[in-house]
């Protein structure tokens, strides 16, 4: 087993480093809230694009570990299941969806307000420092190495 990133992940872990301190730095950069708006839109798409080779191979493994003589399991299970089990299966995936969207939602006005908060006691290009942390975290989380599979 190798001891370091591959390099496969090691691009994309570089690309969403740099996507998320920009994504939180742009506030100091771009003072317009709809361009920042579209910035961010622009900012997501390369991230992704980066991101995409690792998560098409991710979701290909994911869909051969799911499946028992070429059927879907959870297609199998979930059709098997009354219609009111079905009901409460899509209605806790649509909760879980719904908070972690929330979340989401919370973290990035938490994170814009303590900039405003750094902003109003003078300090300079405050939501960049921060920033510069975010982007490192997000980096050093695509260099984790993936799970073994148990199997």
């Amino acid at each position: 087993m190798p001891t370091g990133p591959t390099p496969p992940r090691t691009f994309p872990a570089l690309v969403t480093g740099v996507a998320t301190t920009l994504h939180y730095a742009l506030p100091d950069l771009v003072p317009s809230r709809t361009a920042r708006g579209w910035t961010k839109a622009g900012i997501t798409a390369v991230a992704l694009a980066a991101a995409f080779p690792d998560l098409r191979a991710t979701w290909a493994t994911t869909r051969e570990q799911l499946q028992v003589d070429g059927e879907p399991v959870f297609s199998t299970a979930f059709s098997s299941l009354p219609v009111v089990r079905q009901a409460v299966v899509l209605g806790i995936g649509a909760a879980v969806l719904a908070g972690s969207a929330g979340g989401v939602l919370a973290g990035e006005r938490w994170a814009f307000r303590r900039g405003e908060a750094r902003a109003a006691a003078g300090k300079r290009l405050p939501h960049t420092g921060p920033a510069l942390v975010y982007g490192a975290l997000a980096g050093v989380l695509w260099l984790l190495p993936p799970p073994e599979d148990p199997h």
